[in-house]
């Protein structure tokens, strides 16, 4: 089960949602935006008309992610008969997402046992990265804890995208603790970049 197919079961599925159902989804965000320090935004929230459209802006808050999908019980815990189904497809989910992180590590320490931060094989990555992840650049720096530094160059527009990749990446490995590869790789995955993270694996690592 992937993470779209989680939801989509969820939203197609289990959950039935009405008017009064989703006065119950719209108490539930305002809680959930409160207990992270979320300023609460009811107009945003008021316009959610369904629960897709909830999960959006929980994405959109960074608060639902591939690896955080345990938000969806709070969501959904008063909103029809089905909690426990919900709980279940969770949990599911959750075992087999962590356990094939745990085997793709695992690969990749294989492939890779010890590489350099300086090692000329991030900067192959880099290079590669800066040709193909287009429009999804964003979604990857927010990802390796760069927010900040994204919104930044994103408000460059003097700078080429090709350029505004690299030292993004160049800051990553910066700020990582030793190998910036390990938690790149993972970033990838979870902005569901799988193709460009097979690639790194597969041509450049292997």
């Amino acid at each position: 089960m992937t993470y779209t197919d989680l939801k989509n079961e969820i939203c197609n599925t289990w959950v039935a949602v009405g008017g009064e159902q989703m006065a119950h989804v719209h108490m539930a965000l305002l809680d959930i935006s409160s207990s992270v320090g979320q300023y609460p935004r009811m107009r945003e929230i008021s316009r959610c008309s369904t629960l897709a459209a909830a999960l959006l802006l929980l994405e959109k808050w960074k608060i639902l992610t591939p690896q955080k999908v345990d938000i969806l019980l709070q969501l959904t815990e008063n909103v029809g008969p089905h909690t426990e189904i919900i709980r279940g497809l969770i949990e599911q989910y959750k075992r087999k997402t962590f356990s094939s992180a745990n085997s793709c590590d695992s690969e990749e320490r294989h492939l890779q046992p010890n590489p350099l931060p300086h090692d000329p094989v991030y900067s192959r990555i880099c290079e590669y990265l800066s040709e193909k992840l287009r429009g999804r650049w964003p979604d990857l720096g927010r990802s390796l804890g760069l927010g900040n530094l994204v919104s930044e160059l994103f408000h460059e527009p003097s700078t080429r995208k090709k350029d505004k990749i690299y030292q993004m990446l160049e800051e990553y490995r910066v700020r990582a603790r030793g190998d910036p590869l390990p938690g790149l790789l993972q970033a990838l995955q979870d902005c569901e970049l799988n193709l460009q993270r097979r690639h790194i694996l597969n041509e450049i690592l292997s």
